[in-house]
């Protein structure tokens, strides 16, 4: 083999041992994302629960149910 060759066999090694095995920073950062995501997914599950055992979950229901309804009913023609 030629220098160069050599060279560069053992750089392309030396990259895979440097970059391939060790764990980044992204890599740390997606357990801790997937818990912020549980953790708010549990948040909003408990603050849908609360209210919907009270008037206001009653409330928004009612919002919900005359805006969809407005949304699916067909507009009055224009004059």
């Amino acid at each position: 083999m030629k220098p160069i060759t050599q060279l560069h066999f053992g750089l392309q090694k030396l990259a895979v041992r440097l970059f391939g095995g060790a764990s980044t920073r992204a890599d740390k950062q997606r357990g801790a994302s997937a818990l912020e995501y549980i953790v708010l997914a549990a948040a909003i599950i408990v603050i849908v629960g609360v209210l919907a055992g009270t008037d206001v979950g009653a409330q928004f229901k009612q919002a919900f149910t005359s805006l969809f309804t407005d949304a699916t009913s067909p507009a009055p023609p224009a004059n």
